[in-house]
């Protein structure tokens, strides 16, 4: 059974990543891959064509800091300054050592309990883009 979570993506904060990661969504680069670092009182990260933190999809974009690192804020992984590639995460609490660090491109709408629930070596099974319903 699959467990589903549902994003907001920051459009107006963070403009540049979230045109990449919808790109990389499209093509579909996130369906498959896996949460291969879970720390379960700070965050999820996954994303990684090869497991680990040091792979990623180049080229390396520049960061958009701004957005608070609050508990279910979405970030992208660098290994340092504008060091992007498309490695995600989720704060699993609130996190104010990563404001202005690094960047925040989505809000977790629905589904942070399957975040807690998340171990490492978990699949994403299927990352889409879809519309939001009317409001």
């Amino acid at each position: 059974m699959y467990k589903r979570q549902e994003l907001r993506l920051l459009v107006d904060e963070a403009s540049a990543t979230v045109l990449r990661v919808a790109e990389l969504t499209r093509r579909g680069h996130y369906t498959g891959l896996t949460f291969h670092r879970v720390e379960p009182t700070f965050v999820l990260q996954g994303g990684s064509p090869g497991a680990n933190e040091y792979m990623g999809d180049g080229p390396y974009m520049r960061d958009e800091p701004g957005v608070a690192h609050n508990r279910g804020t979405v970030g992208i992984s660098t290994r340092g300054r504008d060091t992007g590639d498309g490695q995600i995460f989720i704060n699993l609490v609130d996190s104010p050592r990563l404001d202005h660090a690094y960047t925040v491109f989505a809000v977790v709408e629905r589904g942070m309990d399957v975040a807690d629930t998340v171990l490492e070596g978990d699949v994403m099974a299927r990352v889409e883009l879809v519309d939001a319903p009317p409001q």
